[in-house]
């Protein structure tokens, strides 16, 4: 059971922490020059591929956990 709570709190913190890069990538796209290795298109894509996919996914398991606990509680009431 801890463990369970243990990956949802580690989930929201890697969403914030996601966001708050996500910021970061779009603050870097808007005010510094693109280098030989990080150009504004390598940021971009970063935010869409990576950032992005994984905030998906950790909602997603998130979003299944309260509704497969929220059928165990309808379930438990209605015995």
């Amino acid at each position: 059971m801890s463990d369970r709570k243990h990956m949802n709190k580690v989930r929201k913190k890697r969403i914030e922490s996601i966001q708050e890069q996500i910021e970061k990538h779009e603050d870097k796209i808007e005010n510094e020059w693109g280098r030989l290795d990080t150009t504004k298109n390598y940021w971009k894509k970063e935010i869409d591929e990576k950032f992005l996919k994984q905030i998906t996914k950790d909602k997603d398991y998130l979003e299944d956990k309260e509704n497969k606990i929220e059928n165990e509680e309808g379930n438990g009431n209605s015995n």
